[in-house]
């Protein structure tokens, strides 16, 4: 394969990079910098239904919004109800696991993992009712504001 150099901006002319031929780096043509694929910001109405779904789960389970959007694990009650909240934006909103997953600054893997265990636990005929009770208030919620 044939090699092909680009300039570091910073290191002048002398400090330069190998590049594969004809693959020149992602960067954001804003900043000069090496970009994302995709924005982390969501659209507006997903946005309302992540807000709806957090504040709806958080009341539920006791837990402040602070530490359901943590970006670090927190204690088990705050870790199931961040599933649960996963799980309901997947199921009520009809959210790919991927862009769940980015919703909540977790992976692919995990919002596929979170609605495992929170499906797994639908046997237990309280918890059950339960996510209905949730699953009636975000359906409506989002019939009468998000959308």
């Amino acid at each position: 394969m044939e090699l092909d150099f680009l300039r570091v901006r910073d290191g002048g002319p002398e400090a330069r990079r190998p590049v594969f031929a004809g693959l020149a780096p992602r960067t954001d043509p804003a900043r000069g910098r090496p970009g994302r694929r995709r924005s982390a910001v969501p659209p507006p109405k997903r946005k309302a239904e992540l807000e709806l779904t957090l504040a709806t789960v958080a009341r539920a389970w006791n837990v402040s919004l602070r530490e359901l959007q943590a970006p670090t694990r927190r204690r088990a009650p705050v870790a199931e109800a961040r599933q649960v909240a996963m799980y309901l934006t997947h199921v009520i909103f009809g959210i790919s696991l991927s862009e769940v997953g980015r919703l909540y600054g977790r992976d692919r893997t995990t919002a596929s993992h979170a609605c495992q265990r929170i499906e797994d636990r639908r046997d237990d005929p309280a918890f059950d009712r339960l996510l209905d009770t949730l699953a009636l208030a975000l359906e409506s919620g989002a019939r009468s504001g998000c959308r």
